[in-house]
């Protein structure tokens, strides 16, 4: 059982964040699927990737990458914030690595999925 509604915008703000931090035309690879117990969403872009002292900074409320100088796009910091909060109250988990050779890995695990 889920939020139809909060799920939604999770997948929503994971695949707009690629986007819009992707170079033009760049592919933004969507995927849904299961391991062992567990229900697997990925969203991989080709942007810039986050550095490894900010990925754990990121899913903090008005956190946003870099500075005011570097920044290119606009955002409150409050995206992945509420997906983090959203996965916790669906008991589900969200990290993020590097994809290879530019750019993030996001990935929800949505632990024990019987669905």
């Amino acid at each position: 059982m889920s939020d139809k509604f909060a799920i939604t915008n999770v997948v929503n703000n994971l695949v707009e964040n690629a986007i819009k931090y992707s170079p033009p035309c760049a592919t933004v690879e969507v995927k849904l699927y299961r391991k062992d117990n567990n229900l697997i969403f990925s969203v991989a872009d080709h942007g810039q990737g986050i550095p490894d002292e900010e990925k754990k900074l990121i899913f903090n409320k008005f956190y946003r990458v870099g500075n005011e100088s570097t920044r290119k796009t606009k955002g409150t910091g409050l995206g992945l914030y509420i997906v983090k909060s959203v996965l916790q109250k669906h008991n589900a988990t969200i990290k993020v690595k590097d994809n290879k050779p530019s750019g993030s890995i996001f990935e929800v695990i949505f632990e024990n999925y019987a669905g």
